[in-house]
């Protein structure tokens, strides 16, 4: 198998667990305000897998150093596979195993909001965001954002991994 496709699966399947960790905690039904705290594990765990995957290309005995365009291309393609993965599992969650999660968010923020004094046009605004963030447009739109921010991320990892990389002297 592939790295690419191996690290790819490997972030998409374990921000899929992680996501049923939190939901197995009740992060997504009656402690929504933990969840803005622990979300960003699914943040994580993608840069993770990126450098995991970059270090095995970097580290390979037949490579000096690796070009940023290369890694960046790995990069995308792990992120493009661990994206789609996710982006299943999130429709599935959605609309099977959590179908009152979104209204729940909902509710929590448009709480948050009015505490906090916000005007309601401005609570309307929240609302139809985040609709729209997790309607079939916004989760399908999910893919190519998530495929290009691994690809950058890849470069910067790239880039830091080659400059840490530790040439042994004694081979050459």
């Amino acid at each position: 198998m592939k790295p690419e496709l191996k690290y790819g699966l490997t972030a998409g399947l374990a921000m899929s667990g992680w996501m049923l960790v939190e939901f197995g905690l009740g992060l997504h039904t009656t402690r929504l305000a933990a969840r803005h705290y622990t979300d960003w594990v699914t943040d994580l765990i993608p840069v993770v897998m990126l450098y995991l995957l970059l270090k095995r290309r970097v580290d390979s005995r037949d490579r000096y150093w690796l070009p940023a365009w290369e890694g960046m291309l790995h990069g995308l393609v792990a992120s493009f596979i661990a994206a789609l993965a996710y982006y299943i599992f999130l429709n599935v969650y959605q609309y099977f195993l959590n179908p009152s999660w979104v209204d729940d968010q909902l509710a929590w923020k448009v709480a948050q909001l009015r505490a906090a004094g916000a005007a309601e046009t401005d609570i309307r605004n929240q609302i139809t965001a985040l609709r729209n963030a997790y309607g079939p447009i916004g989760l399908a739109l999910y893919v190519p954002a998530y495929t290009v921010l691994g690809g950058c991320v890849s470069a910067l990892i790239t880039l830091w991994l080659n400059w840490r990389h530790k040439e042994d002297i004694a081979d050459t």
